[in-house]
């Protein structure tokens, strides 16, 4: 799966502005099956980026990377009920991915991760941002 989007993770000319990615996330929310299918498109050389971050950061093996995003996919939709249209989706889709790391961490054998502080979420700081 993985294969035809590398190419593409980092190409800025590609590269959704959140508003769009909002936009599209709010027609999944309506049950737009259209809007899902272009999401999967969309979201999936982000996640792979970030994914394949962790691979060079020598966390995760590459041979992961696949069932990574995968995984991710299925905690974006378990959460999608939960996402705010007003929370950048870049910031709400790496606290999905981090968390989906974190997950896969802790399943290894011999592990000891701790999950940082819930003050560090990208999200808490946009919300931190908007109070002012």
């Amino acid at each position: 799966m993985a294969e035809r989007y590398r190419g593409s993770c980092l190409d800025r000319v590609h590269r959704p502005a959140n508003e769009e990615l909002c936009a599209l996330m709010a027609d999944v929310l309506e049950h737009d099956t259209p809007a899902s299918l272009q999401l999967i498109a969309t979201v999936t050389p982000l996640l792979l980026a970030f994914f394949e971050g962790q691979v060079q950061a020598a966390r995760v093996e590459r041979a992961s990377v696949d069932a990574l995003v995968q995984q991710a996919f299925m905690t974006l939709h378990r959460r999608r009920a939960d996402y705010d249209v007003n929370t950048p989706f870049r910031a709400w889709l790496i606290d999905t991915a981090r968390d989906t790391l974190l997950e896969h961490l802790r399943s290894q054998p011999g592990a000891e991760v701790v999950a940082p502080a819930a003050s560090t979420s990208l999200l808490n700081c946009h919300q931190a941002l908007r109070a002012i």
